[in-house]
C-alpha cells in the first residue's frame, strides 16, 4: 500500500475521532447556549419592560397633572362666570331652551343633535349602544312648577352657552361633559343630551353633595346618571359676591380617556391596568390600605357594558406583599415592583404626580409578566433554531475540512486572538485602577493600531481621573464653607444658599456673630467674587477667612470692611479680580442694622405694613480695587415684624431664558411680594424655584440668595 494512502488512513483515522467529539460536545454547546441566551433575555427583557413601564407612569402623571391643571383653570373660568352672569341685573333676550324631554322628541330636538359612540349607555337588552348629543346647545333640567320663577336664570345660564363650548373644546381629549347645578335645583349640562332620568334632581349627586360640603376643589369617581358609566368628576364651588354658596360647577371625564388607557394599551398590552391611588387607612381598619380613586377599565370583562369599580382599596392575599409596595412607593417618587395582580404575577410601576395634583396620589400601571415570557419565549426559540442550523452548516464543513480545516483554524485563531486576548487583559487592569498598565504586542497590521491607541489614551484617562478627583474634593470643600445649617438668630428667622453653574463658584453667602459689644449681633454677609469656577473660588475661601477674622474684633462696621479690603488688595492686584460684598450686621439688643455696601447691589428691603419696597443703598466700590479705600457704614431701626431684607447676587435678577429675557428684579420683587407671609426658608426656595422655571434647565452664573425676616 502507498505511502500516501496509509497517511490518508492516518489523517482520516486522527481527524474523524476529533470530528465526533467535536459534533457531540459542539451539539451540547450549542443547547446550553441557547437556553442561557433565552434566560438572559428574559432577564434583560424584564429589566427594559420594568424601565420603560416606569417612563410610561411618569409620563402619564405628568400628562394627567397637566391635564388638571388645565381643567382646574377651566373650572374656575366656569365657576367664575356663573356666578358673575347670575349677579347681572340685565335680563338677556329668550332664547331656545332644550328640556330632557325636548331632546326626546325629533320635532323639539336641536337641530344638530347626532349619536356618538363616545357616549355610550346600555340598553335595557344588555346592548352598548351610542347616545345623541348636541355640541352646540346643552340641556337644561328646570325644577317642577319653578320655570316661570327661574326664567330669568335660565336665560343667563344659557348665554353661557359659548363658554361651555369653549371649555369643552379646550379640554375636548378628556372633558365628558361640563355642567352646573344650583341650589334651586336648577341644572345645565354640556354637550347637550335627553338621558337624565325623570326626577333628575342635581342636588342629590354626589359631585354636588361633596363638593358643597368640602367648599373647595373635589374629585371623586361615580355613576353618571345618564350613561351609568364610571366617570371621574372635578367640582367647584360656586359663590356670589359675599360669599354664599349659590351651586356647584363640574367636569366628567372617563377614565380610560383622563389615564390615555389607549395609548397605554397600544404601547404595552390589552391586559395593562392602570389605577389612581392614594394611601389611607380605612375606617375600619388600623393598617395603611391602597385606596383605589379611579381605574382605566371602565367596561367589563365580557364586555357588555360598563361597571362600578369593584375595588375600593387594593387587596392582597400576602400582607408582606402589599407592604413591599407601599413600601416602595414611601422610598420613590417612581418605581416598580414585580406582585401578582388577580393570581397572575405582574409588574407594577407607579409614579407621583406634579402639583396641582395632590402629592399623595398616585398612578399604578399593571402589566402581566406574561408579556415578558411570551416575548422571551419567541426569542429562545429564534436563538435555538439559528444555532441548531448553526451547529448543521458548521457539522458539514467540518466534515468536508477533517483535520486539515480544524488544525489550520485552531492555529490560525489562537494566532489571531493572542493579541487581542492580551488587550482585554490589559483593559481588566485598566479597569481596577492600573494607569501602570501598557501593550506590548505587535503584529505587524490593523491590531496595531487598537494597541497604539490603548497606550496614548491610558495617561490621559489617569490625568483625567485625577483632575476630576480634585474638582469633587474642591466641591465638597467650598459646600462645607457654607453655613451647615441655618443658625437661629433671636428675633430672626434666616435662610440662606448658593446655587454654583460649576462644580465651584465665587459667590460667597456667611453667617456668623461678630466682636460688637453686646451678645446679640450677628453678621450677615453676601459677596460675589467676578468670573465664576476654581479661581473665583479661591479667592472667595480667602475673603471668607479675612472677613470672619476681622469680624470678631471690637471695631465698627465700616473700618472691618475697611481692613478686609487691605487685607485682599495684593491677592487681587495681579489678576485683577475684585468681590462685591454686602455686609449687614444685626444689634438686636438694640434693634439696629448697621451695614457696609461695597459695590454690591443693594439689599431689598419689604415691609408688609405699608406693602413698600425700599432698598439698603450706600456708598463704596468693591473689595480689591483700592487699597486705601476708606468705606462708609449705614444704619437703622430695625423695621417691624414681618419685615422680609433680601439679600441676593446678580446671578438672579440677570438670569436669561431662552429668549434672552433677563429675570429682572421686578420679578424677584413680585415673588418676595407673594411669599412674604412664609418663613425664610419657603421665600428662599419660591425665589430659586421662580428663577430656575424662568431660565430652564442652564444655569449660566452663579446664585446666591439670603433672606432675613423680622420676628
Amino acid at each position: 500500500m502507498r505511502i500516501r494512502i496509509k497517511f490518508f488512513f492516518v489523517l482520516l483515522a486522527f481527524s474523524l475521532v476529533p470530528l465526533l467529539i467535536i459534533t457531540i460536545s459542539s451539539r451540547q454547546s450549542i443547547t446550553r447556549l441557547g437556553t442561557d441566551l433565552s434566560q438572559s433575555a428574559r432577564t434583560h427583557l424584564t429589566a427594559t419592560i420594568s424601565q420603560d413601564l416606569i417612563k410610561s407612569a411618569r409620563v402619564t402623571a405628568n400628562a394627567i397633572s397637566h391635564d388638571v391643571a388645565s381643567l382646574k383653570l377651566s373650572l374656575q373660568y366656569l365657576t367664575s362666570s356663573v356666578a358673575y352672569a347670575l349677579a347681572s341685573p340685565d335680563i338677556p333676550p329668550e332664547g331656545p331652551v332644550y328640556t330632557p324631554e325636548d331632546f326626546k322628541q325629533p320635532a323639539t330636538a336641536p337641530p344638530d343633535l347626532q349619536m356618538s359612540w363616545r357616549y355610550t349607555r346600555v340598553t335595557d337588552g344588555g346592548v352598548l349602544m351610542p347616545s345623541a348629543i348636541s355640541t352646540h346647545h346643552p340641556v337644561v333640567v328646570v325644577p317642577a312648577h319653578q320655570k316661570d320663577a327661574l326664567r330669568s336664570q335660565i336665560q343667563q345660564l344659557q348665554m353661557l352657552t359659548p363658554i361651555f363650548e369653549d371649555i369643552y373644546s379646550t379640554n375636548s381629549t378628556i372633558a365628558h361633559r361640563v355642567y352646573v347645578g344650583l341650589k334651586n335645583g336648577l341644572h345645565v349640562s354640556f354637550p347637550g343630551h335627553g338621558h337624565l332620568a325623570a326626577g333628575f334632581d342635581p342636588r342629590q349627586r354626589p359631585w354636588y353633595i361633596d363638593t358643597r360640603e368640602r367648599g373647595e376643589l373635589t374629585w371623586l369617581s361615580h355613576t353618571d346618571s345618564a350613561t351609568q358609566n364610571v366617570v371621574f368628576t372635578v367640582g367647584l364651588p360656586i359663590h356670589d359676591r359675599q360669599d354664599r354658596f349659590m351651586g356647584v360647577g363640574a367636569i366628567d371625564m372617563l377614565p380610560g380617556e383622563f389615564m390615555k388607557m389607549d395609548q397605554l394599551k397600544t404601547q404595552w398590552s390589552q391586559d395593562t391596568r392602570a389605577f389612581l391611588v392614594i394611601p389611607e387607612t380605612p375606617p375600619s381598619k388600623k393598617d395603611q390600605k391602597l385606596e383605589i380613586i379611579a381605574q382605566g377599565n371602565p367596561l367589563s370583562e365580557n364586555g357588555e357594558g360598563p361597571t362600578e369599580p369593584d375595588e375600593e382599596y387594593f387587596e392582597f392575599p400576602d400582607p408582606a406583599q402589599h407592604q413591599v409596595l407601599l413600601d416602595a412607593m414611601q422610598a420613590d417618587d417612581s418605581g416598580v415592583v414585580e406582585l401578582p395582580y388577580k393570581n397572575k404575577p405582574s409588574i407594577w410601576a407607579f409614579s407621583r404626580f406634579q402639583p396641582p395634583v395632590d402629592s399623595a396620589l398616585r398612578i399604578i400601571l399593571i402589566v402581566p409578566k406574561s408579556l415578558v415570557s411570551s416575548l422571551s419565549e419567541q426569542v429562545g426559540k429564534n436563538v435555538l433554531d439559528h444555532t441548531y442550523h448553526i451547529y448543521r452548516v458548521t457539522g458539514i464543513i467540518a466534515a468536508l475540512l477533517l483535520a486539515l480545516v480544524l488544525l489550520v483554524g485552531w492555529i490560525g485563531t489562537r494566532t489571531i486572538l493572542r493579541p487581542l486576548e492580551a488587550m482585554v487583559r490589559a483593559w481588566n487592569r485598566l479597569s481596577t485602577g492600573d494607569f501602570t498598565v501598557r501593550l506590548n504586542e505587535r503584529t505587524g497590521d490593523e491590531r496595531d493600531i487598537l494597541i497604539n491607541a490603548f497606550n496614548d489614551i491610558v495617561p490621559r484617562l489617569e490625568a483625567h481621573w485625577h483632575l476630576s478627583q480634585s474638582m469633587e474634593l474642591a466641591r465638597q470643600i467650598q459646600r462645607n464653607l457654607l453655613p451647615e445649617k441655618t443658625p437661629e438668630l433671636p428675633g430672626l428667622d434666616l435662610a440662606g444658599d448658593s446655587h454654583y453653574c460649576d462644580e465651584t463658584g465665587g459667590d460667597y453667602y456667611d453667617v456668623f456673630k461678630t466682636g460688637s459689644p453686646g451678645e446679640k449681633c450677628f453678621a450677615v454677609a453676601v459677596g460675589d467674587i467676578s468670573g465664576h469656577g476654581v479661581a473665583s473660588a479661591l479667592l472667595m475661601t480667602t475673603a471668607r477667612a479675612m472677613i470672619r477674622s476681622i469680624s470678631i474684633l471690637e471695631e465698627d462696621t465700616a473700618r472691618r470692611i475697611t481692613l478686609v479690603n487691605r487685607l485682599l488688595f495684593p491677592d487681587t492686584t495681579d489678576t485683577g479680580d475684585f468681590l462685591t460684598l454686602f455686609y449687614l450686621e444685626f444689634d438686636m439688643a438694640q434693634r439696629q442694622l448697621h451695614w457696609v455696601r461695597a459695590g454690591h447691589d443693594p439689599a431689598i428691603l419689604f415691609d408688609p405694613h405699608t406693602d413698600q419696597f425700599s432698598e439698603l443703598t450706600g456708598e463704596g466700590m468693591a473689595l480689591g480695587i483700592e487699597e486705601e479705600y476708606e468705606f462708609t457704614a449705614c444704619a437703622m431701626p430695625l423695621g417691624q415684624t414681618g419685615q422680609v431684607i433680601v439679600i441676593g447676587t446678580d446671578g438672579i435678577w440677570e438670569a436669561h431664558n431662552a429668549r434672552r429675557e433677563m429675570f429682572g428684579k421686578d420679578r424677584l420683587r413680585a415673588v418676595i411680594r407673594a411669599h412674604h407671609h412664609s418663613d425664610a426658608h419657603a421665600i428662599r426656595d419660591a425665589v430659586f424655584k421662580a428663577v430656575a422655571e424662568f431660565t430652564g434647565p442652564d444655569q449660566d452664573d452663579d446664585i446666591t440668595l439670603a433672606v432675613i425676616k423680622v420676628l
